[in-house]
């Protein structure tokens, strides 16, 4: 069972099996023991559990004689993880506390962990927040694609190094104050993150939010060929292949449209909408305004308006950006058919009032928003680095913790090294 430790634990620590130490799945009975039908209990749906967030409080309050029949019981300080796929893997895990009438009831989803005296709550928390627990437990999941569950055995039989009381105290209490250093450097991380990929969008719109002097104003069809795309017959298999890319609303990504999921044969270009190489392509029905540029000629589905390249009317990137600004999506809104899901047919495109300065401002103006995609991209890839490097971080504090290596100074060394 110590397979898992690579080297030897510290004296007075041993390795047990987590159901030893727990009762997993406790009955109900207990909650009909101390409570009558009409009393109130906290309610948890599986929303409500937050990922790797260690309390658990739930504003929702339900009778206990509607909840008991299907719902999963669990009071205070009991231990939630969430057993079926994505659940599980995402780490959704707390401890529940605050709960009304120190009763709540939740998810079937969800698997319960109660300490039988051994096992600190927030030590045994910690212990599952672990990256390498999680990816034990992947391996061990049954059932069918999305809807795979890790059984409640993989949890009982897992091991786990278990200290006295104290010790346990003593490595939550450094686990705590280190996260805590950690969670704030990642919120101050995530919050750079957010600004870096608003920098972008900001120069975006204000660079197309109104018509400047020597600008025109013009409806799109007025001044653009458009096309709708199309699909060719599936029931053919040989209109599909690899002669031309075919594109789709989820390959519209703000950029040049690389890989596609689908390809059309030479047979099947013939049947659908094939475009050359510099079109604007806009998603039209359902999530409005999704934008991509082709690089080469490509074929696209019928969620998808073109405007073909017009080289002496406006730079093929110039549209691409204001096809992805603000206003123009806006446009796209206001002029969709109102029906189950928004649609934006060929004519009313055609309809979108579209700015077209000389093109050698639109040549400026293309250089500058390519300058300013850069330096915010490289922004967000610093940011989204020192995010990861973070999380990181707290796995190496928590796998040193587990191996009974982990002292106040060892963990200030690891923060200031981050």
């Amino acid at each position: 069972m110590s397979a898992m430790w690579s080297g030897s634990l510290p004296v007075g620590w041993k390795i047990r099996a987590v159901g030893e130490l727990c009762e997993i799945n406790p009955p109900k009975s207990a909650a009909r023991r101390i409570l009558t039908g009409d009393k109130p209990v906290s309610f948890l749906p599986m929303n409500d559990l937050g990922i790797l967030t260690k309390i658990v409080r739930t504003e929702q309050v339900k009778p206990l004689k509607d909840v008991i029949g299907s719902y999963t019981y669990f009071a205070d300080n009991d231990v939630l993880l969430a057993k079926i796929t994505p659940c599980f893997e995402n780490g959704k895990l707390g401890i529940a506390r605050d709960l009304a009438n120190g009763v709540g009831f939740g998810s079937s989803e969800f698997l319960v962990l109660r300490s039988r005296g051994e096992l600190h709550p927030e030590f045994l928390f910690y212990f599952l927040a672990q990256d390498r627990f999680r990816k034990a437990g992947e391996g061990r999941m049954l059932g069918a694609v999305g809807h795979k569950r890790i059984p409640k055995e993989f949890v009982q039989e897992h091991p786990i190094p278990c200290p006295s009381l104290a010790e346990q105290e003593r490595v939550v209490a450094i686990l705590d104050e280190a996260f805590a250093g950690i969670d704030a450097a990642i919120a101050n991380a995530e919050k750079n993150l957010a600004n870096a990929r608003d920098l972008f969008a900001t120069h975006l719109g204000n660079a197309f939010s109104h018509q400047r002097d020597g600008w025109s104003s013009q409806k799109l069809g007025d001044v653009f060929q458009t096309q709708t795309g199309n699909t060719p017959p599936k029931g053919n298999a040989g209109n599909y292949g690899d002669y031309l890319p075919l594109v789709k609303p989820a390959e519209l990504r703000g950029e040049f449209v690389g890989e596609t999921s689908d390809g059309v044969s030479e047979v099947g270009a013939s049947l659908a909408r094939v475009v050359p190489p510099e079109t604007v392509l806009v998603s039209c029905i359902g999530n409005l305004g999704k934008v991509g540029i082709t690089r080469s000629r490509a074929a696209f589905n019928q969620q998808i308006n073109a405007i073909l390249p017009a080289k002496s009317v406006a730079l093929p990137k110039f549209m691409f950006y204001q096809a992805m600004s603000s206003r123009f999506r806006e446009q796209l809104e206001d002029v969709a058919a109102c029906t189950t899901i928004p649609i934006v047919n060929k004519s009313r495109f055609n309809s979108v009032e579209v700015l077209l300065p000389p093109l050698e401002e639109q040549s400026e103006l293309v250089h500058f928003l390519d300058e300013m995609r850069s330096a915010a991209e490289a922004l967000e890839e610093n940011y989204q680095r020192k995010c990861n490097a973070l999380h990181e971080l707290k796995q190496s504090i928590l796998q040193k913790a587990f191996a009974g290596e982990l002292s106040a100074k060892e963990a200030e060394r690891e923060l200031a090294a981050a």
